[in-house]
């Protein structure tokens, strides 16, 4: 596939296996997003094939929504229905044959109401073998973790925003039940909730997945093959990211290796040759190392680019007390309150991630510490000499249409300058176009990008563009929404380092969980209409949630305990906060002990598990090479090892469902 003469890719072959869960990965711009269009038929290659078995069922995921107008009209619950046309279909076939056979004037005798009863019971079984009557609360389930509310059921489905529809999108792909799903971006629009739910949901589906993610974690535990393009090429890799990270540069020192002794091969022909090639008695072995010379292979090694390094402009110090909020409470109706009875305090250096599901008020405590909106309840306190940067989407749609790309930041390095100067603190120059460029490169902006006006660009070019714009003006707090969805993996960690050196204070609100380890060390979530401290590490949190998970599902198959009411004689009096905090606390650890040796030995069978599943890989990936049939013993030998392993396999996974429905029991 070519766009205008320059190739993304050509001559690329490769094979997608049922089962296989596929992580196709690179740099923005190399092709990826294209080559999951071809797949899907969206695009038709210049040339080549793409083989589909027949009657294979194929789901694509696009990183925009695509619903109509019939569909925008639509209550939420229906469209999502509708991903199951066949069954729909079958539904209604089957209430015609039922209101034929109920026809007052119908002859129960005759051999027309028989076929007609017939007729019925094939299309009752098939429904039923389709699993029709479990389509309704399939899709309920399926909404509910990817965040939808119980009320959000009747709603059109334009009243929601364009994330909650691309949640919609994939919610059908996920009712559908396809042979195979390609997804590109499923995790961008997800708060950490609904991730760890699709994530759960994708390591039990057993059809066949590829998928474009930029995030680490999410590749890692549902993918179990890599396909990297680079350079115009696909290569495969038979493991996660983390493995196809280890794996390629264990390739890339070995290839450094042999290049480097191929070039000192290299200049010691060279030097024998310039020495010896007009001697007479020397002539005819120089003409030989010449020969050498030409016929020496050559090791191309992967070009990677100079590494970005970013460092933020200076500001001055802020006071110790960044933002303080008291009593806090934010309403947008008068009637519902997004959260109330708010207490929290920011100070100098503290770097915070709010976390908690999408609307429940994290994005709008950002605004509110902005200066963007206002509480409705208590107060808020902005600290001395406290200057923020804020990115959030709309950032993007303030940014100067007329200028290019280059010139966005060039007008932020003068404004700079000329503060400096006012101050007294000139540094002389503003930044060179040379550093801007740099700068952008690590945003995604390379060559003729930068000279692009704003108005040309894209939704995520542009909140790409407000993001490096944002990080070159001098302040000394951060309070960023969002920042790593439009980034991939290389930029992210442009971003994160320069993060790590900053000196100011810093709030995120992200499901980057990658991103968010080691960056943040104070936790705020946000959670039923109350904003906490969480006391413990990340990981903990990220446990806990996958708790709360596992609790949803129990509850959702009636398997929760029924709460009693409790006599007003035995209410417990009142506690202190400092009491309260204690007890939990207590409890906490009281279940951490209690939970840990089920996930010591869970984590165990998942090691067995994994190395099973990667030998099974290791041993089917051979089958592809072009001379292995050529050895029976070998083949005979693979057969009976893969009886082994799936006999293993089996063993394990059960063993490991078992510890998981203990450990369920346990903390019940």
């Amino acid at each position: 596939m070519q766009f205008g003469g320059d190739y993304l890719f050509r001559d690329v072959t490769f094979t997608v296996r049922p089962g296989d869960r596929v992580g196709l990965v690179g740099p923005n711009g190399a092709g990826k997003t294209t080559l999951l269009r071809i797949i899907a038929g969206v695009y038709e290659p210049e040339s080549g094939v793409v083989n589909v078995p027949t009657g294979y069922r194929i789901g694509y995921l696009p990183q925009e929504p695509t619903l109509d107008r019939d569909a925008q009209a639509r209550p939420l619950l229906e469209e999502a229905m509708r991903a199951r046309t066949d069954l729909l279909e079958i539904e209604e076939a089957m209430k015609r044959a039922q209101t034929a056979m109920e026809d007052p004037s119908q002859d129960h005798s005759s051999s027309e109401y028989f076929k007609l009863v017939e007729h019925f019971g094939e299309l009752h079984h098939r429904f039923e073998d389709l699993r029709g009557f479990e389509l309704e609360s399939d899709a309920k389930r399926i909404l509910a973790g990817l965040g939808f509310k119980e009320t959000d059921h009747i709603k059109p489905v334009a009243f929601f925003s364009g994330g909650w529809q691309m949640r919609l999108l994939l919610a059908k792909l996920l009712i559908a039940r396809h042979d195979a799903l390609l997804l590109d971006e499923p995790t961008n629009h997800l708060d950490l909730e609904s991730l760890i739910w699709l994530e759960g949901f994708l390591k039990s589906y057993e059809g066949t997945l590829v998928m474009v993610s930029h995030d680490r974690s999410f590749l890692n535990l549902v993918t179990n093959r890599t396909a990297e393009i680079e350079n115009a090429r696909v290569e495969v890799y038979s493991g996660n990211y983390e493995y196809y990270e280890r794996t390629k540069a264990e390739r890339e020192a070995q290839l450094a290796s042999q290049a480097a002794n191929l070039e000192a091969r290299r200049k010691e022909l060279e030097r024998f040759v310039e020495r010896f090639r007009y001697k007479a008695t020397k002539a005819r072995q120089a003409q030989s190392r010449l020969k050498m010379l030409e016929r020496m292979e050559r090791i191309d090694l992967a070009s990677h680019g100079k590494a970005v390094h970013f460092s933020f402009p200076q500001a001055q110090p802020s006071g110790r007390m960044v933002f303080e909020v008291e009593r806090g409470a934010k309403s947008y109706d008068g009637k519902h309150n997004v959260f109330a009875n708010v207490d929290l305090r920011i100070e100098r250096g503290d770097r915070v991630a709010f976390l908690g599901k999408n609307g429940e008020g994290k994005t709008t405590m950002g605004k509110i510490i902005a200066g963007q909106e206002q509480l409705t309840g208590g107060t808020f306190t902005i600290g001395h000499n406290v200057t923020i940067g804020y990115y959030a989407q709309h950032q993007a749609e303030a940014l100067n249409p007329k200028y290019t790309v280059l010139e966005t930041l060039e007008s932020v390095s003068r404004a700079q300058l000329f503060h400096e100067q006012e101050s007294g603190k000139s540094t002389g120059s503003p930044k060179s176009q040379a550093q801007l460029r740099t700068l952008l490169g690590a945003f995604l902006f390379q060559g003729d990008d930068v000279f692009k006006p704003v108005r040309v660009l894209s939704g995520g070019e542009k909140s790409r563009l407000a993001l490096a714009k944002m990080l070159l003006e001098p302040v000394n707090t951060l309070l960023l929404d969002e920042p790593t969805n439009h980034l991939d993996m290389q930029s992210k960690e442009v971003v994160k380092e320069a993060l790590l050196q900053f000196d100011g204070t810093i709030i995120v609100i992200s499901h980057d969980r990658d991103f968010l380890e080691d960056l943040t060390d104070r936790l705020i979530t946000f959670q039923d209409g109350q904003v906490k401290e969480y006391m413990r590490p990340l990981e903990e949190y990220l446990v806990e949630l996958r708790e709360r998970e596992l609790a949803s599902i129990r509850q959702k198959k009636g398997r929760s305990p029924i709460t009693q009411p409790v006599p007003a004689e035995v209410v417990a009096p009142p506690v202190d906060d400092r009491t309260r905090k204690r007890a939990e606390a207590e409890e906490r650890n009281a279940r951490y002990k209690k939970e840990k040796p089920f996930r010591t030995k869970i984590a165990e069978w998942e090691k067995k598990i994994e190395a099973l599943e990667k030998e099974k890989t290791t041993i089917e990936d051979s089958m592809y090479e072009p001379d292995y049939y050529s050895d029976p013993e070998r083949v005979k030998k693979d057969a009976d090892r893969l009886v082994v392993i799936k006999s293993s396999l089996d063993e394990a996974i059960f063993k490991w469902a078992s510890l998981n429905e203990e450990l369920e029991k346990a903390i019940q």
